[in-house]
């Protein structure tokens, strides 16, 4: 976790002042470590518990879960998520927007994993003018709330601030500026409570579906909050990295590796590691060995014109990209999380598809891909290990 030479110098314990002499001042030990390779699942509690009750495929180092900022004071809505109740305490409550049951707490401690994976919401979509309250100090305490999470959690939380920024689906990050202040105040206030166990996650969607929404293309850069407020860099992956759009448009977008790489090509700029910290292959039923439309933007109405597919098939137009990708970049990518989840089943993504049609990406149910897959992560993880 990065932080500014005067807090640096506020330490007082001599095992942090050994981590200092270590691993320079305003650098902790959690970052200096979190280039090793790092694999998560999720995205929630049920598809967590059958990819681990399967034992298809490699544990993972930490799993992922999700938070309404807004909403962690709130009994009334779950806590947003966190699992805890505003004494810190753990909950047996499992919250669900529709889209699986959630609990931080849980996710961080029912697996046996040491790391923690966190998409923290700051969007403004149920929420109006929520980013300039959080700025203005009206939100601290939320902060304070989320801060009760950290000593409960093993290893590192990776907390994904704000993800997917530039995706025109979260209201409220089309001011870069607006973004930022946000991003600093929960930083800023976290790091008054001396939380040690985290690594901040700066997330672009890095989508041809945003670009296409939006007939334009935007330059990330606008949302970076700074290089001492970030410690990982990330993007989300859901299409062959060069794909595009079946339809005919007025707009033709960069393909997903040329969004990408714009993530790439700052972290490399800055030193930071990157997180492919949403991963799976959208449009496919692994279940049923078939694949629908995504969506109108891109191939047609969603979930029709229903195709038999094999299991090679998926590989090639999925699985074995993303390893390939992975390797060619293999200086700078250093963490994977994977959602291995029966999206048809969860009413957000489920029918009549309003967000596109997402499918079945859970692992188990095709042991050959887990296969291929667990090996082709073995070998990823090896060659991050003994480059």
């Amino acid at each position: 976790m990065s932080k500014p030479q005067i807090k640096c110098l506020q330490m007082r314990s001599a095992a942090m002042l050994m981590a200092i002499l270590l691993v320079g001042c305003g650098e902790s030990p959690t970052a200096a470590e979190s280039s090793a390779p790092v694999f998560f699942v999720g995205q929630d509690l049920d598809a967590i518990r059958g990819y681990v009750d399967s034992g298809c495929c490699p544990s993972a180092d930490g799993y992922t879960g999700y938070l309404s900022f807004y909403n962690l004071r709130s009994e009334a809505d779950g806590f947003g998520g966190l699992g805890l109740d505003l004494d810190g305490r753990p909950i047996a409550l499992e919250h669900s927007w529709g889209a699986g049951p959630v609990s931080a707490y849980k996710t961080a401690t029912e697996f046996g994993a040491g790391h923690l994976a966190i998409g923290l919401s700051i969007a403004e979509n149920e929420h109006p003018g929520g980013l300039d309250a959080l700025v203005a100090g009206d939100y601290d305490a939320n902060i304070d709330q989320l801060a009760k999470l950290f000593p409960y959690v093993d290893g590192t939380v990776y907390l994904r601030i704000g993800y997917e920024f530039d995706g025109r689906w979260n209201q409220g990050y089309e001011d870069g500026g607006r973004f930022v202040r946000a991003w600093r105040r929960i930083v800023d206030r976290l790091r008054e409570h001396d939380v040690q166990n985290v690594a901040f996650v700066w997330q672009a969607a890095a989508s041809v579906m945003d670009e296409l929404l939006d007939e334009r293309h935007e330059d990330i850069r606008w949302w970076y909050p700074g290089d001492d407020y970030v410690d990982w860099l990330g993007f989300s992956w859901f299409m062959h990295p060069d794909a595009t759009a079946a339809l005919d448009t007025a707009y033709r977008s960069p393909t997903p590796r040329q969004l990408a790489a714009e993530v790439l090509n700052l972290a490399r700029a800055t030193g930071k590691p990157v997180l492919v910290a949403e991963a799976a292959p959208q449009g496919f039923d692994l279940g049923n060995l078939a694949r629908r439309n995504i969506g109108p933007l891109w191939d047609g109405a969603s979930g029709k014109n229903l195709q038999a597919v094999g299991e090679d098939d998926i590989w090639a137009a999925w699985y074995g990209p993303l390893f390939d990708y992975l390797n060619e970049n293999a200086d700078v990518i250093k963490g994977l999380a994977y959602i291995n989840c029966l999206w048809d089943e969860q009413p957000m993504w489920g029918p009549p598809y309003a967000s596109g049609y997402w499918g079945d990406t859970r692992m188990q149910v095709q042991p050959a891909i887990a296969k291929r897959f667990s090996d082709a992560l073995a070998a990823w993880r090896l060659r991050l290990e003994h480059p």
